[in-house]
């Protein structure tokens, strides 16, 4: 994490300047907030921003008595509910500010190791809470991708959460960071009504210029010692549309070609990764959602998609690179392809005409394990995908090159 931070340190103090001033509202009013948005958008930068500038805070409680602790789901130890209140407990003791407490959470957190339940971990981060409150300071506990802990949902996860907040109402509260409001991943937990720590919800959409310019394209000048020129900069933006992952992505495949703006759009439009992002973005969407992006008459009247950015009232979609990939899926039917099959229709048609090798193939199809992926599997995939585009009359086939891999070439 120390690293994420370093990166955000430098970031200019103005970055996402409205969103930040958004999110610390809800922050102060001790009103927790869920903070949704796009996967890979960018909403880990946003939170440890807020992170590493604990003066936004104090300034407006005119206090340095501010905790700020980042639990990030990607680090459970295992993923029940012991694994997260050891998680939750861990960073409580990791924090060294605290010089009168600290000693008392590592002891509490020691008592907890040993007993190894779910319940002790639990109470003993009440307990360190309590301490911490008792000695005049005010916790926010920031839990980026609380998504990752949806095996967890239920009222009684959701109950002892509430709990912790309710040993200092308004000296604790909570940031989650999601892709989904939770109520939409777990209906049945929060069914009548949300629970009082998710009441609020603050939607992210993918960075401005400038916002971009501050950070994933400064991180990534600094990382490789190059300033990068405006035309470069601008070409970024144009392709990602503010989306983090999109710009370091078009960064990357800038970089192999000495950025050199020669043929860029060719070479971007054509990018594997670039196309494998898209293929995320479309996985997860719901079934609904991608009828409505397909769709002709498209009504996008408080539409989720709206709020998290992906398009504009006006149906406009936020990244040309995904707008591409769109229109791909348009040609074929969804319902059709399997999801392996998709997956390799996708990487043909991103570079119709041209070699796709067997290992980029692979790569892109099995990105979970490549390694244990072998030729007859492949040719077998080949097989159906084939058969399919048949049976459907779509006006293209794929073509073997021997000992190579495959394209896709017009019928």
């Amino acid at each position: 994490m120390a690293n994420f931070l370093l990166n955000q340190s430098y970031y200019p103090k103005d970055y996402r300047k409205k969103d930040v001033e958004k999110i610390i509202g809800f922050l102060l009013s001790f009103q927790p907030v869920s903070i949704i948005g796009l996967p890979r958008v960018g909403l880990a930068r946003i939170l440890r921003f807020i992170l590493t500038h604990p003066e936004f805070l104090c300034q407006k409680i005119e206090s340095d008595k501010v905790l700020l602790i980042e639990i990030d789901l990607n680090d459970l130890f295992s993923r029940d509910e012991k694994g997260f209140w050891q998680l939750v407990l861990k960073r409580l003791s990791d924090k060294a500010e605290i010089n009168k407490t600290q000693p008392l959470i590592k002891k509490l957190y020691v008592s907890a190791a040993r007993a190894n339940d779910s319940f002790t971990f639990f109470d003993n981060t009440k307990q360190s809470l309590k301490k911490i409150c008792h000695e005049d300071y005010l916790v926010f506990l920031f839990f980026n991708r609380f998504d990752r802990s949806l095996p967890l949902f239920s009222y009684r996860f959701f109950a002892h959460l509430q709990s912790l907040k309710d040993v200092a109402k308004t000296r604790i509260n909570f940031l989650f960071t999601s892709n989904r409001p939770l109520e939409y991943l777990s209906p049945d937990v929060f069914k009548g009504g949300n629970l009082e720590v998710f009441s609020q919800k603050y939607f992210l959409k993918p960075a401005s210029k400038e916002d971009l310019a501050g950070s994933v394209i400064k991180e990534f000048e600094k990382s490789r010692k190059v300033r990068l020129s405006r035309a470069i900069k601008n070409l970024v933006y144009q392709y990602s549309g503010g989306h983090a992952q999109y710009a370091l992505l078009v960064l990357q495949a800038l970089e192999k070609q000495g950025f050199s703006l020669k043929k860029a759009n060719q070479i971007l439009n054509n990018n594997p990764n670039l196309l494998a992002q898209s293929q995320e973005l479309w996985d997860f969407l719901d079934r609904k959602e991608k009828q409505l992006l397909l769709s002709k008459k498209r009504n996008f009247k408080d539409c989720f998609l709206v709020k998290i950015g992906l398009i504009s009232e006006k149906g406009q979609v936020f990244s040309p690179v995904f707008e591409d990939f769109l229109r791909t899926q348009k040609e074929i039917s969804v319902q059709e392809l399997t999801r392996k099959e998709k997956a390799l229709l996708t990487i043909l048609q991103g570079q119709k005409g041209e070699l796709v090798t067997r290992e980029e193939i692979i790569n892109f199809v099995w990105p979970e394990n490549p390694e244990e992926v072998n030729e007859w599997t492949l040719d077998q995939l080949v097989k159906r995908l084939r058969k399919k585009l048949g049976d459907l009359k779509l006006p293209f086939q794929v073509k073997t090159i021997k000992a190579q891999g495959y394209s896709l070439i017009p019928s």
